[in-house]
C-alpha cells in the first residue's frame, strides 16, 4: 500500500512538472510573437487590417510584391523563432513581420519584410548583414551549393524608418530582385 502512495505521488509530481514546463517561457517573447503573427492571420489578410489607422503597412501586400518577382519554391513560413533564433533580431526591435524562405536543400530563396520597432530600422539591417555573411559562409561549404552561395552574396537589404526587406533570389527567380525591392521601398516605406 505504501508502495502504491508512493508511485501515485511521484507521478503527481510528475505530470505538475510538465504542466509547469508548458506554460513557461519569457513573456516578452510571448508578447512579441503575438504581435508578430497577427499580420499572417487569416482574418487579417482579407480584411485590409494593416492600413493607415494604426500607421502600419501591408506586410501581407508587400511579400506578395516581392514574390511575384522572386518566386520560392517549396515556401516555409518564418516564425517567430526564426526572428529571434535564425536572424538573431531582438524580439523587442522587430514590430511586426511577414516572410517565407525556401524549404529546398541548397536554395536559400527568402523575402522577409519587418516593421522596425521606432529607431530599430539600422540596428535590425546591420544583422541581417550578419545573417547574410553567415549564410554565404555556410552555402561556401557545400560545391553543389555554388548558385545559392551566388544568391546570398547578391541579397538585397533595404531599410527605411518604418520598413526593411531583406531578399535572396531563389534558384529559380530571374527578375530583377533589386528593382523590385526599391519598388516596395518606394511605395510603402517612409
Amino acid at each position: 500500500m505504501m508502495k502504491r502512495k508512493f508511485l501515485l505521488s511521484v507521478t503527481a509530481l510528475a505530470l505538475c512538472a510538465a504542466l509547469l514546463a508548458g506554460c513557461g517561457g519569457s513573456s516578452s517573447s510571448t508578447a512579441s510573437s503575438a504581435q508578430s503573427t497577427a499580420p499572417a492571420s487569416s482574418a487579417d489578410a482579407g480584411s485590409g487590417a494593416r492600413t493607415a489607422e494604426n500607421g502600419t503597412v501591408d506586410l501581407d501586400a508587400i511579400v506578395s510584391q516581392l514574390l511575384e518577382t522572386n518566386p520560392i519554391s517549396n515556401q516555409f513560413e518564418i516564425a517567430a523563432m526564426n526572428i529571434e533564433y535564425d536572424f538573431g533580431l531582438a524580439a523587442e526591435d522587430v514590430t511586426a513581420y511577414k516572410g517565407v524562405r525556401s524549404n529546398d536543400n541548397g536554395d536559400a530563396g527568402l523575402v522577409l519584410v519587418i516593421q522596425p520597432a521606432a529607431g530599430k530600422s539600422e540596428a535590425i539591417c546591420e544583422q541581417l548583414q550578419t545573417y547574410k555573411q553567415d549564410q554565404v559562409a555556410f552555402y561556401g561549404n557545400y560545391a553543389e551549393f555554388g548558385q545559392a552561395q551566388s544568391n546570398v552574396e547578391n541579397a538585397v537589404i533595404s531599410g527605411r524608418d518604418n520598413l526593411v526587406v531583406m531578399v535572396i533570389a531563389s534558384n529559380e527567380s530571374t527578375g530583377d530582385i533589386s528593382g523590385a525591392v526599391d519598388s516596395v521601398m518606394d511605395q510603402y516605406a517612409q
